[in-house]
C-alpha cells in the first residue's frame, strides 16, 4: 500500500534541504576563506622576496635625487602592512592629502601613526591623481599632513663585537676541519705545468706556514687572519676597517702596525664576535683598543705589579705572532735579530754549564743543538731571513721572553735560581702537620725525601723542561729498581708459604699472618710501581706547559704537594713493610721451633743487625723529630 506524503512531510523536506544548503554555503565560505588566506600567504612571501628588495634597490639608486626618506622604502613598513592585514578584517581605507593629491593606505583597527614617525607608510614621491572611487565618495577621504623625517638609526645585524685576545689564543691548532674522502679531482688534463694558488678576493693573499697551515694576509691593510677569506670576506673587511678607524681616532700611527683577526662565536652566549690584536713591529709588542683581562695573558703567574715586568710577556706574545705569521719580516731580520738570539743562547749555555740551578728553559744538550742551528742559519741566509728562518728564530725568542716573565726579570724579587721561591707561604695548620708527621713515620721518611726533590722542580707552581725531565728520569730509575726488589720479595714470600712446616701446625698463626701481610705489601709495592712508571713514561718528556698542568692537577688537594710526595714514596714504603712482615714471620718461626740457647743467640744477632740498619738512617737524617715537635707546639701557643 502506497502512503502519500502529507503537508507536514513536505515542510520537513524543505527544512532539511534548507539546512543542507546552509551548511554547504558555510562550507563554501570557509573554503573560500582558507583559499584566500593561502593566497595571501603566497602574496606576502612574494612581496618579501621581490617587492621589498626592488624598493630597496630603487631607494639606493634614486633616493638621493628625489630626496626620499629612508623610512619610505624601508622593509619594516611593508612587512608590517603585509603581516597585520588578515582576510577577516572588514576592509581598509585610503587616506589622502587633498592639497597634494597624495594617497595613503590605512588599516581599520590599527592605531593611528603620526605622520612624522619613522615607520610612516605615506611618502610623497610625486602628485598622485585621485582614484575614481575616492572622487565618488565610496572611500573615506581625510586630510593628513605629511612631514619628512630623518632616516631612523637601524642596528647593523652583521656587525660583530670586537673582543681583544692574545696571539697564543689563535685557534690554529685547535681547528677540527674535516673533508669528504670520496670527493676530489679524478684526472688531470694533459700538458698542465702550472698549478696556481686558489683564487682569492681582491687585495688578499694566501700564505702557507712552514708547518703547513693556511693563513691569509692583506698587504694594504696589513691584516692577518686564519679565517677563510672566501667565506667571510665582508666581515673581515668591515672589522678591519672599523678597528683601523678606531686606532686612527686614538692618534695611533699605523705605519708599522699589523692587525690579526679571528672570527667566531662567544662560547657562552653564542654571540658573533671578532677577536683581534695589533702588533707593533718597531716596539715588538702587541696592544689592543679595548680593556683586556690578564688571566690568559699571565697564565697563572701571581703578583705581577710593574709594567716593566708585563713587558716580557707582551714581547713573548709578539714573537708568537711572528711565529704564526712569518712572511714579510725583512725589518726584523735586518736589525740583527739572528745575532741577538745567538748572544742569548751563548749566555744560557754558560749558565747551564756553571750552575746547577740554571733558569734556562732548555738543557745543555738542547742549547748546543740550538747554537748549531743559529750558526747554520747565519751561514745559509743572506741579509734578510725567509719565513722558515723567521719561524725558527721567533720560536726561540718566545721561549726566552716567557722565561724572563716567569722569573720576574728586572724586579726586586727576581728569581735567580731554579729552586728559589719568591712568594710568601702560610704556616701549616697543626692538624695537617701531625698527619704529615704520622705519614712520614709510616712511610719511613720517603715522603720527606720525595718532597725535597719535588720542591727543586715544582717552584711557585712552575717548572722548566730540563729540570722536569731530570726529575722524571730519577723517578723512573727508582721505580724500576723497586719493581725488581718487589719481584724478588714476592718470590721469597711465596716460597716461605710453601714450606710444609709453616702450615703444618696451627700454633704458627702469627707466622702465617705475617707472611700473608708481607705478600700483600710486596704485591702493592709492585702494582704501584708499575702504575707510576707508566705515568712517568707518559708525562716524563712533555713540555714545561704540559708538566705544569699535570702537576697542578696532582697537587690540587688539601695536602697540596705533600700528597704527591706521599704517592711517590708509596712503592718504597710498601716494600719496606713487606720486608718487615717477612722478618716477623721468619723470626716467629725460628723462635718457636728452637731451644732457649738458640733463641738467645739468634736474638742477639737479630738485635745487632737491627742496630746496624738504624745506624745509617740515624746518621744521615736531616730532621729531628723532637725539635720539630717543640717548634710546632711553640707556634700553636
Amino acid at each position: 500500500m502506497n502512503s502519500c506524503p502529507g503537508p507536514g512531510s513536505n515542510l520537513s523536506d524543505i527544512n532539511n534541504r534548507h539546512t543542507a544548503g546552509s551548511r554547504e554555503m558555510v562550507y563554501l565560505h570557509r573554503q573560500a576563506f582558507l583559499g584566500f588566506s593561502t593566497l595571501w600567504k603566497y602574496l606576502k612571501a612574494l612581496s618579501n622576496g621581490l617587492f621589498s628588495p626592488s624598493l630597496t634597490l630603487f631607494r639606493r639608486l634614486f633616493g638621493g635625487l628625489l630626496n626620499v626618506p629612508h623610512s619610505c622604502f624601508s622593509r619594516n613598513p611593508i612587512s608590517s602592512f603585509l603581516s597585520i592585514y588578515r582576510p577577516a578584517d572588514s576592509g581598509f581605507s585610503i587616506q589622502s592629502d587633498a592639497s597634494a593629491g597624495v594617497a595613503a593606505i590605512s588599516l581599520r583597527g590599527i592605531p593611528t601613526v603620526p605622520a612624522n614617525a619613522s615607520n610612516n607608510i605615506a611618502c610623497s614621491l610625486a602628485p598622485v591623481a585621485m582614484s575614481p572611487l575616492a572622487q565618488s565618495g565610496m572611500i573615506n577621504l581625510q586630510s593628513q599632513s605629511h612631514q619628512h623625517s630623518a632616516p631612523p638609526v637601524v642596528p647593523n645585524i652583521h656587525c660583530r663585537r670586537k673582543v681583544p685576545f692574545i696571539a697564543s689564543s689563535v685557534q690554529r691548532y685547535g681547528k677540527d676541519i674535516k673533508i669528504e674522502p670520496s670527493s676530489g679531482i679524478e684526472s688531470i688534463h694533459p700538458a698542465v705545468r702550472q698549478y696556481p694558488k686558489r683564487h682569492l678576493p681582491t687585495d688578499w693573499e694566501a700564505h702557507v706556514h712552514p708547518e703547513g697551515a693556511l693563513y691569509f694576509y692583506h698587504p694594504g691593510k696589513r691584516v692577518f687572519t686564519d679565517t677563510n677569506v672566501q667565506d667571510f670576506l665582508d666581515d673581515l673587511n668591515n672589522c678591519a676597517d672599523d678597528l683601523r678607524a678606531l686606532a686612527e681616532s686614538n692618534n695611533i700611527d699605523l705605519t708599522h702596525i699589523e692587525l690579526t683577526l679571528q672570527l667566531g662565536k662567544h662560547p657562552n652566549t653564542g654571540e658573533r664576535v671578532c677577536s683581534y690584536y695589533f702588533a707593533d713591529r718597531v716596539e715588538r709588542t702587541i696592544f689592543w683598543l679595548h680593556k683586556l683581562d690578564t688571566e690568559d695573558l699571565f697564565n697563572g703567574v701571581r703578583g705581577v705589579e710593574e709594567h716593566s715586568h708585563i713587558c716580557y710577556v707582551i714581547q713573548s706574545q709578539y714573537w708568537m705572532h711572528c711565529e704564526l705569521y712569518p712572511n714579510n719580516r725583512e725589518e726584523e731580520s735586518q736589525k740583527g735579530l739572528l745575532a741577538e738570539l745567538r748572544e742569548i743562547i751563548v749566555h744560557a749555555s754558560a749558565d747551564v754549564i756553571t750552575s746547577e740551578t740554571s733558569l734556562s728553559p732548555f738543557g745543555g744538550e738542547d742549547l748546543s743543538k740550538i747554537l748549531d742551528l743559529i750558526d747554520h742559519l747565519k751561514e745559509t741566509t743572506s741579509k734578510e731571513c725567509g719565513p722558515y728562518s723567521i719561524c725558527v728564530i721567533a720560536r726561540f725568542m718566545r721561549y726566552f721572553a716567557r722565561a724572563k716573565f716567569l722569573n720576574f726579570c728586572g724586579q726586586s724579587c727576581a728569581r735567580l735560581a731554579a729552586d728559589q721561591s719568591i712568594y710568601f707561604t702560610d704556616d701549616e695548620h697543626i692538624v695537617k702537620s701531625v698527619i704529615s708527621w704520622i705519614m712520614e713515620l709510616l712511610c719511613f721518611g720517603a715522603p720527606h725525601a720525595q718532597m725535597k726533590e719535588l720542591r727543586r722542580v715544582w717552584v711557585d707552581k712552575n717548572t722548566t723542561s730540563p729540570r722536569w725531565k731530570d726529575f722524571n728520569d730519577k723517578l723512573g730509575r727508582e721505580w724500576v729498581s723497586i719493581t725488581i726488589y718487589s719481584t724478588v720479595m714476592l718470590t721469597v714470600d711465596l716460597t716461605f708459604l710453601a714450606v710444609p712446616s709453616v702450615n703444618a701446625d696451627e700454633s704458627q698463626s702469627v707466622t702465617i699472618i705475617a707472611a700473608y701481610l708481607a705478600t700483600f705489601c710486596v704485591i702493592g709495592s709492585l702494582v704501584v710501581s708499575i702504575l707510576l712508571a707508566g705515568q712517568n713514561r707518559k708525562y716524563g718528556n712533555v713540555s714545561a706547559d704540559t708538566a705544569v698542568v699535570f702537576l697542578t692537577r696532582m697537587t690540587n688537594s688539601i695536602f697540596g704537594e705533600k700528597a704527591l710526595a706521599i704517592l711517590h714514596g708509596l712503592p718504597f714504603a710498601l716494600l719496606m713493610w713487606g720486608m718487615i712482615f717477612f722478618l716477623v714471620a721468619f723470626s716467629s718461626l725460628v723462635f718457636k721451633s728452637t731451644s732457649d740457647i738458640l733463641r738467645g743467640i739468634v736474638g742477639c744477632g737479630l738485635l745487632i743487625i737491627i742496630l746496624l740498619i738504624l745506624w745509617p738512617i740515624w746518621s744521615t737524617r736531616d730532621y729531628h723529630v723532637f725539635s720539630w715537635l717543640r717548634e710546632r707546639l711553640a707556634l700553636s701557643e
